[in-house]
């Protein structure tokens, strides 16, 4: 008589392993595609989808207006993140698109970086350093130009793929229903990429050590 592990355990750390990579390939090539997960940017985008559907934006408040950086996608976003009215947005940000503020943006705090002496610019009205606004979405996973691109033009394939399988297509940056819906679809791959990185967190640990398991195998003799 002879023993001899389980070939089952034998497999086991070999499949986990392979589950583990398959899983963080998966999530990296999610995360390429969009901003960086957090649970305040999933919930700040279903208040502003809720805001945006009730049009509830204040008693002297316009309606949703794309063409407006104060009442657009990005622009309501920022708003409900940062508990600003029309005015106050107006003040801290310059005018174009979101895509080239969040540029122009970027480009000022580097520049600053690079050269000490190169101040960044402040308002006129407020004080406030221009890259305030982009500070404070970053925090919230909001940290590249392309992401406010992306937002403001409902363009990003992941989403807009998710949308056509729920028979929104071709979505209308402009129309502000297809908006929240985006935002909404938007806060649930969210959820989805946060689940999944706690998974490969839990599956990333070190199983702990138990005993081996001993299965009894026959020797013939000749």
């Amino acid at each position: 008589m002879s023993w001899a592990c389980s070939p089952s355990l034998a497999c086991l750390d070999w499949r986990r392993s392979i589950f583990v990579v398959f899983c963080f390939v998966v999530f990296c090539l999610a995360l390429c595609c969009l901003m960086r997960p957090t649970p305040e940017l999933a919930a700040l985008l279903r208040r502003t989808a809720d805001r945006i559907q009730s049009q509830h934006w204040g008693f002297w408040d316009w309606e949703y207006c794309w063409r407006d950086s104060t009442r657009c996608n990005c622009g309501l976003l920022v708003r409900e993140a940062l508990g600003w009215d029309r005015q106050q947005l107006s003040l801290r940000i310059h005018r174009g698109t979101w895509r080239s503020i969040a540029q122009t943006a970027y480009r000022t705090v580097a520049l600053a970086l690079r050269d000490p002496w190169q101040l960044e610019g402040q308002c006129e009205a407020t004080g406030l350093r221009l890259g305030y606004v982009f500070e404070k979405m970053a925090e919230l996973g909001f940290d590249q130009p392309e992401d406010f691109a992306a937002l403001e033009e409902l363009s990003d394939p992941v989403i807009l793929a998710r949308l056509a399988e729920k028979g929104v297509e071709p979505a209308q940056r402009d129309q502000a229903i297809h908006v929240a819906l985006y935002m909404r679809e938007l806060a649930d791959w969210i959820d989805e990429q946060l689940q999944a990185q706690a998974q490969i967190s839990r599956l990333s640990q070190p199983l702990p050590k138990t005993p081996g398991i001993l299965v009894q195998q026959s020797v013939h003799l000749t």
